[in-house]
């Protein structure tokens, strides 16, 4: 059994499941280090009776991430690894994996790692940075693909995927199957035949909620009547509320929902799950529900839990910025097949992006280096 130092500059909230998993895991001993504040909007986890984190400092500045200490969990004799979360412009990154290595412990960093092909220069600092690794444990295979292509080792990197609570979503679930979608729909007062595409999220720019509008305008021009509802809030709610108006597009702004049974509700609810700036843990939060997702297919400027969603499986992709061919991208789920359907999106998270298989692998990719070592 390895004892293992995560070093994260905090844990969002929804890493919550993962880390419980690993803090469960019979193979190895997991102990937790990190910011307690909230960082950019995002609610920190501080831990809970099960899961104790060890308080770190944390800030940002312009584009540099300052962590502080750390040095505590790095220079641990206890500790047989670390898992540092690698982020090229956190430079305690760079110093963790350095000093990791000095002192014969295991380096694996866990992070997006590679989105796509970059300036040479900037290519060569990333693969230096993530070459003080033992492993690179990134949220999708596309991160292996650029990296690859770019000569790093194929045999450094390990897909982790990402998670939510998937556990706590299945029991949600299953009290949605049993009141049915009819009677879902019924209580949020939907019209029980609308099509009704859906998005949560906080409403920003970069989301391109406006483009939504537009395919829905488009969508009512072909005689399609559809409902969007914007789950969320944030600085383009009131201009969206307007464009809503102005296009006669039938809208609902719910607000922002943190409450699980009320989103999951919303999401089961939906025909179709709209993203279409860029898709990241929504995509996952609504394949839990047995929701299909549709985002722009310009992988260069999307994010890596864009590859749970496989064209006409699952979800399908538009070409960015185009509002005619969301409005297409959605149309196609329009009266899809149910239950099938729902089971080809649960199933996706099932078999991969949920916290278990998340700490699985981990587990492995801890054994297999430190066995070798």
């Amino acid at each position: 059994m390895a004892r293992v130092n995560v070093i994260y500059h905090h844990y969002p909230h929804y890493r919550r499941p993962v880390m419980q998993a690993l803090a469960e895991s019979p193979a190895h001993d997991y102990r937790f280090w990190g910011s307690l504040e909230d960082v950019a909007g995002i609610k920190a986890f501080r831990g809970d009776s099960g899961i104790a984190i060890h308080a770190l400092r944390f800030r940002l500045l312009g584009p540099f991430w300052l962590l502080g200490g750390y040095w505590r969990a790095v220079l641990d004799r206890s500790a047989d690894a670390l898992i540092v979360h690698g982020h090229p412009n956190m430079p305690a990154s760079w110093l963790i994996g350095l000093a990791g290595r000095l002192t014969g412990k295991t380096v694996l960093y866990w992070a997006h790692g590679w989105l796509k092909q970059e300036p040479r220069w900037k290519a060569w600092m990333r693969r230096l940075h993530y070459r003080l690794g033992h492993r690179v444990l990134t949220y999708g295979q596309r991160a292996g693909e650029i990296a690859t292509a770019g000569g790093f080792p194929a045999t450094q990197i390990v897909p982790i995927w990402n998670s939510l609570d998937w556990p706590a979503a299945r029991d949600v679930l299953q009290k949605l199957e049993n009141e049915g979608i009819s009677a879902v729909r019924r209580r949020l007062s939907l019209p029980p035949d609308a099509f009704v595409v859906q998005c949560s999220a906080r409403l920003t720019p970069l989301c391109r909620f406006d483009l939504l509008l537009e395919a829905a305008a488009h969508l009512k021009a072909q005689g399609i009547e559809t409902l969007v509802v914007l789950i969320g809030d944030g600085p383009e709610r009131a201009k969206l509320e307007a464009q809503a108006r102005d296009l006669g597009v039938a809208t609902l702004f719910p607000g922002a929902i943190y409450d699980e049974a009320v989103l999951g509700a919303w999401i089961f609810a939906s025909d179709v799950t709209a993203s279409p700036g860029k898709v990241g843990l929504s995509a996952i939060h609504s394949l839990m529900y047995g929701t299909p997702v549709v985002t722009h297919g310009d992988m260069d400027r999307q994010m890596p839990e864009a590859e749970a969603i496989i064209a006409g499986v699952t979800g399908g992709f538009f070409e960015h910025g185009d509002a005619e061919a969301l409005a297409d991208a959605l149309q196609h789920w329009r009266g899809a097949d149910g239950p099938a359907l729902h089971a080809r999106c649960r199933d996706v998270i099932a078999s991969r992006y949920n916290p278990q298989t998340q700490a699985e692998i981990i587990d492995s990719v801890v054994s297999e280096v430190c066995h070798a070592r």
